[in-house]
């Protein structure tokens, strides 16, 4: 199993003697996939076909919403996938430039696509499945909040003024369908929403929502922001997580802490080694609970577990909380080394 990576981004000592690290742990797709699938290409079935045109126009006229708006947001969707699958290990891309199609251009989901047109799509690009926005649609409010007192200062003096906020909601909602070319199986087919706001302030209302983007850079963004999301849904993602250890008041303790800010683990696991042993118990169970972090960050689950467990039994108050962390990055474990044939 792949050690985990880690990087430093700030020691932050608190009133306890701790310090808190951001550590990258890769974090199962919410959907398991078939290995067999390994190749996939894009399309793009959002536009409307001739038959769905009229419903098409008559949709975006009763909603108010700009249909070139939702095409460019769905162009912006496919970018938000290709952005994220096109660094993963999972899948092989067969194209970075998606495929169009032709579905209902609305929110209803069109019929699915023949086995027969599903091979013959994916031959050029000897694609195991094909991925498909098969719908794309937004909802846009903006909301005014209630305006708080800010100070600056003027040439030295304190000026009290008001600033109003103003914030533009998009909400995406966006339907999936993944084809399983060989099989003629749809692994997946589902409709999300997504929402991201963008928020402003302003020296009156007015101005406040004058910062605004445009509607139809927001549902860009927000478009990309959908896509990238179901690609965590399908594929692992690395993430960043918070981790806590014990680096004071101990003399040993504060040296550990120096390795661990220059990446120098080895060191800093035998000072803890050490001190797990000590007859101070207090100062044991903190030894016995940094021992579990580094061994999360070697990537041995069992044995940071192990440890976690030991520094518990000293009566230590963050190990509970901390093999709950370890358990669920054990089930995790299992999901990854499926999804990623391990």
């Amino acid at each position: 199993m792949k050690k985990l990576t880690y990087f430093l981004l700030l020691l932050i000592l608190s009133s306890c003697g701790t310090s808190t690290i951001m550590v990258n742990v890769q974090k199962p797709a919410d959907i398991t996939v078939s290995n067999n699938i390994k190749n996939i290409v894009l399309a793009n079935r959002t536009t409307p076909s001739k038959s769905n045109l009229a419903n098409n126009i008559l949709e975006g006229i009763t909603s108010g919403e700009n249909i070139g708006a939702d095409r460019n947001g769905a162009n912006y969707c496919i970018k938000g996938i290709i952005n994220l699958l096109s660094q993963n290990e999972r899948y092989n891309l067969s194209s970075n430039v998606e495929l169009e199609l032709k579905g209902t251009g609305t929110s209803q989901f069109p019929l699915p696509l023949s086995p027969k047109k599903i091979k013959k799509i994916s031959k050029p690009y000897n694609a195991d499945a094909i991925v498909v926005l098969e719908t794309f649609d937004s909802d846009s409010r903006v909301f005014e909040g209630k305006p708080i007192e800010k100070v600056k200062k003027v040439k030295g003096v304190k000026i009290k003024e008001l600033s109003y906020p103003a914030t533009l909601i998009i909400e995406i909602e966006s339907g999936w369908r993944i084809y399983d070319v060989e099989n003629e199986l749809i692994v997946d087919e589902n409709k999300y929403k997504e929402i991201k706001e963008f928020k402003v302030w302003g020296s009156s209302p007015k101005a406040a929502k004058m910062k605004l983007p445009s509607k139809n850079v927001a549902i860009k963004e927000a478009g990309f922001f959908a896509g990238e999301q179901y690609a965590q849904r399908i594929s692992p993602i690395w993430i960043t997580v918070n981790r806590t250890y014990y680096s004071g008041k101990d003399e040993s303790l504060k040296k550990a802490k120096e390795y661990v800010k220059i990446n120098e683990w080895e060191q800093a696991i035998q000072i803890w080694k050490n001190l797990s042993q000590s007859n101070d118990q207090k100062l044991s169970s903190q030894a016995c609970f940094n021992m579990a972090l580094a061994s999360e960050v070697n990537g041995s689950i069992e044995t940071a577990l192990s440890w976690a467990r030991k520094a518990l039994s000293k009566s230590d108050k963050r190990a509970s909380s901390y093999i709950n962390t370890l358990k669920r990055r054990k089930i995790d474990q299992i999901k990854l080394n499926n999804q990623l044939n391990n």
